[in-house]
């Protein structure tokens, strides 16, 4: 009987530690995505900050399918878009192909 409770307590505390693996990981995931997004914000101050004196500066944006950042150049003196890396229009049809071929799933269902 001891031996059965042995098992029985080692596969709940194997159980348990592999769920608290998947929920440390999943926070480190989350930690670096906030860095990285930080760390892009940082970048395009210090990059206006430079740029200021040229009349342009730069946004940047999440794709909303593929949450893939793009930045764009704006011309500060008519707010037009004089670049975009990566293009928005190559991502939505990268986006639509992957709808298309069943590789995005809809995670609100």
């Amino acid at each position: 009987m001891k031996n059965e409770f042995t098992d029985l307590e080692k596969f709940y505390k194997t159980a348990q530690n592999t769920k608290d693996l998947k929920t440390v990981e999943s926070n480190k995931e989350l930690i670096k995505k906030e860095n990285s997004e930080k760390e892009i914000k940082n970048a395009v101050n210090k990059i206006n900050r430079f740029l200021d004196a040229e009349g342009t500066h730069l946004q940047y944006e999440k794709h909303d399918v593929l949450n893939q950042m793009i930045i764009t150049v704006v011309d500060n003196n008519t707010n037009k878009v004089i670049e975009e890396i990566p293009s928005k229009q190559i991502l939505d049809m990268v986006a639509k192909m992957c709808e298309m071929a069943g590789i995005l799933v809809n995670k609100k269902a």
